[in-house]
């Protein structure tokens, strides 16, 4: 498949000459913008793989902000071309990272130099871009097998004013006393110590401890209201229309 290049420029005659020679190249023409608007419509609809981009166009428009905009749409490398060697425009094309920076007039092979080289590091930096995503993901999903493996190893939580959690049997424990807890119950009060000192929203804790079916208000309410029978009374702050929180610290072991 022949890689597709979309020229920027408002003269058609420099436009028309390199359109030539990039198709004595090789290459196939996406299309020739005289403008910005122009240029971000083919640069969408075309898909180009390279973008020419003269620096002046039309009406003075400025190519640099066009090539950002088109950075924007879409990953695409950019060579500018321009007459330009001022300092002040150069620093300010770099400053969008472009593939390639090249002076008129050039010859030839430095236009087909440049090309190559700018599709070359771009492919490199694709690729490096989705290892360093590959390896991210990766690295997240370790550290959740971490999570759920040091969970299951942090059998006893020991909450304030002295109780503790039994994460294994779903137990609360208390002085030697034991509160053995329901299959809702222990899903609420885990929700609560695992965002301990954040208020829960209502619907987060309803979402999480029914498996998302839809209940009534006063389910939530019955509940909170049986556990909160087995634990002091500031153990489980109720933050009204908003969520309810576990405040204070707690260690595990």
């Amino acid at each position: 498949m022949k890689t597709k290049i979309l020229i920027v420029e408002d003269e058609s005659i420099i436009a028309l000459n390199i359109k030539e020679i990039l198709t004595n190249f090789g290459y196939e023409i996406s299309g020739i913008a005289p403008n910005g608007e122009k240029a971000l419509h083919l640069a969408s609809t075309k898909l180009p793989d390279l973008v020419l981009m003269d620096i002046t166009l039309q009406n003075r428009e400025d190519g640099i902000d066009v090539a950002e905009q088109i950075s924007k749409l879409r990953s695409v490398p950019i060579i500018f071309l321009t007459a330009n060697d001022k300092n002040k425009t150069i620093d300010r094309a770099i400053n969008i990272k472009p593939y390639g920076y090249i002076l008129k007039p050039f010859k030839e092979i430095e236009l087909k130099t440049a090309i190559e080289i700018a599709l070359k590091t771009f492919e490199e930096n694709q690729k490096l871009t989705s290892k360093i995503i590959e390896i991210k993901s990766e690295n997240m999903s370790l550290q959740s097998k971490i999570d759920i493996d040091e969970q299951k190893k942090q059998r006893f939580i020991k909450l304030s004013h002295g109780y503790i959690y039994d994460n294994e049997n779903f137990l609360l424990m208390f002085n030697g006393e034991t509160f053995e807890l329901n299959d809702k119950e222990n899903k609420l009060l885990k929700l609560l110590i695992k965002n301990i000192g954040r208020v829960v929203p209502v619907e987060q804790i309803e979402d999480f401890v029914w498996d998302g079916e839809f209940v009534g208000e006063g389910a939530l309410r019955s509940l909170m209201f049986r556990i909160r029978q087995k634990l002091p009374k500031d153990f489980i702050t109720c933050h009204s229309k908003i969520g309810y929180q576990i405040l204070g610290k707690f260690s595990k072991n």
